[in-house]
């Protein structure tokens, strides 16, 4: 049963199956806490926002209007848990090194390669986290989440041109940000 669809095991679900939610937690465990550290929590606070959305999207189920992309529903609550957890904190929100970025693989680069590069990426988490939530939201759904237009605009509750503008607008406001990193790379 673990291959079978989304829309199958809430059908499941919903007719009392209460294992098949296990699937589905397990299918999606990992991908929601991914996005929830790059929304800026860590450890048991990013931990405790993913189980709550699953209890709730248990508890909610037959609010989710389409089966097949229960895995855009669930997006949705993690979202907004993250957003809500997010004012509650009042803090700036940082993208963590959680899913393996960063690390040294036996690749044959030098120590100072390693050094260079990580010290890149640590410019480029401090440029996306100075971006607006709705900005950063849509840039980490797209390009380290893989999401489309029509699957960012679901998890958030925008118009997918809005969504669209989101993303111009956080590309060229990183572009900006690490235009100073750039000519540093140049030199």
């Amino acid at each position: 049963m673990t291959d079978a669809s989304d829309g199958v095991l809430v059908d499941r679900v919903l007719a009392g199956d209460v294992d098949a939610f296990g699937i589905l937690v397990d299918r999606y465990q990992d991908q929601m806490m991914r996005y929830v550290r790059h929304m800026g929590f860590s450890g048991p606070e990013a931990e405790d926002l993913v189980q709550d959305a699953f209890v709730r999207g248990f508890r909610h189920l037959k609010r989710c209007g389409d089966p097949s992309r229960f895995s855009g529903w669930l997006f949705r609550i993690v979202s907004n848990l993250c957003k809500t957890a997010g004012r509650k904190k009042s803090a700036r929100v940082t993208v963590t090194d959680h899913d393996g970025i960063g690390r040294m693989p036996g690749d044959g680069k030098t120590p100072e390669d390693h050094a260079h590069a990580r010290a890149v990426q640590d410019r480029v988490r401090e440029a996306l986290d100075t971006l607006p939530g709705d900005m950063k939201e849509a840039l980490v759904l797209m390009y380290l989440e893989g999401e489309s237009v029509s699957g960012i605009a679901e998890i958030t509750g925008a118009s997918p041109s809005a969504v669209k503008m989101r993303l111009k607008r956080g590309r060229d406001a990183l572009r900006d940000r690490l235009a100073p990193l750039m000519e540093e790379e140049l030199e």
